[in-house]
């Protein structure tokens, strides 16, 4: 079976790896998909790269970054409001998949499973990103970091994972009918890890695919999280994630109790060191969250 895959991609000013991406989309063997592309008002010509490559692409041109999450709303109201997809494909931009990488997700897939891929960093000789896995609601972190290391047994067997990112990932349209879209509170960062929980939650699962293989070539698109805009993000919506979903009750409480403490060693580590952009970024992050100032940050 070759259910129709709607593949949807967020650029912001991404001329410098686009054409990477583009040339692995056009040599791939699945049959039945589209692609959306939401450009976050790109001063770099991205969205004619895109035209360029595939001149039946559907392209969506905001007049201001609205962030992961809010590019990716606007597509997906849109791929909804179509019909013709029963599956949405999140994949960013500055990966590169392999030719047959969407068929093996396509047969796991099904109307209540996710299916995400085996996906390794750009550049290393298959040392894992890590995409998948299990989280720690205690911590709010990866429960097994898998980045930058190579794939163990257990890495090359299919099996059901807690938690995937949205680098590459298969959904079926019907949960965001049942969960509703990405939550535009976080703007950039644990978005993912958010509609991961909601839809288990809601009785779906996520399948690991290690016979589909992607390449990521990370922090292409946002400059890596050891930036102040990455600083600012993960501060801020860590803990909003976890409110979020454990409520104000005692594990909450209990996750402060790690969380600000590690944080202020980090920041004292980065002002001693020279970095204290890193520093005021966490802090101005810590800040907004206390405060309630969610979204992008203006």
């Amino acid at each position: 079976m070759t259910p129709r895959v709607a593949i949807l991609t967020v650029t912001t000013n991404a001329a410098a790896h686009l054409p990477a991406y583009l040339g692995a989309l056009a040599a791939i063997s699945y049959p039945s998909w589209d692609l959306w592309v939401v450009d976050n008002a790109s001063s770099d010509g991205s969205p004619g790269l895109v035209q360029a490559a595939f001149p039946r692409a559907n392209i969506l041109r905001n007049t201001e970054n609205a962030g992961f999450t809010g590019a990716c709303n606007r597509a997906l109201h849109a791929i909804l409001e179509a019909g013709s997809a029963g599956y949405i494909l999140f994949l960013n931009d500055d990966t590169r998949v392999t030719p047959g990488f969407l068929e093996p997700l396509a047969a796991r897939a099904a109307p209540r499973m996710l299916a995400a891929p085996m996906t390794c960093l750009d550049g290393t000789d298959g040392l894992l990103d890590d995409a998948v896995g299990s989280f720690d609601w205690w911590r709010g972190a990866w429960t097994t970091r898998t980045l930058g290391r190579a794939p163990s047994a257990q890495d090359r067997r299919p099996h059901l994972v807690d938690n995937a990112n949205l680098s590459c990932l298969l959904v079926p349209v019907g949960l965001f009918r049942d969960v509703g879209l990405l939550d535009d509170a976080f703007f950039v960062y644990y978005d993912d890890t958010d509609l991961c929980r909601r839809a288990r939650q809601a009785g779906y699962r996520i399948f690991y695919e290690p016979a589909s293989l992607v390449w990521h070539r990370k922090g292409a698109t946002l400059g890596g999280q050891a930036t102040p805009f990455g600083c600012y993000y993960l501060a801020r919506n860590r803990p909003y994630l976890m409110r979020k979903h454990l409520g104000r009750g005692p594990r909450f409480w209990a996750f402060l109790a790690y969380y600000l403490p590690t944080r202020a060693v980090r920041m004292t580590v980065w002002a001693a060191t020279g970095r204290r952009s890193l520093a005021a970024a966490t802090l101005a992050g810590l800040r907004d969250f206390a405060t309630g100032r969610l979204g992008r940050r203006r």
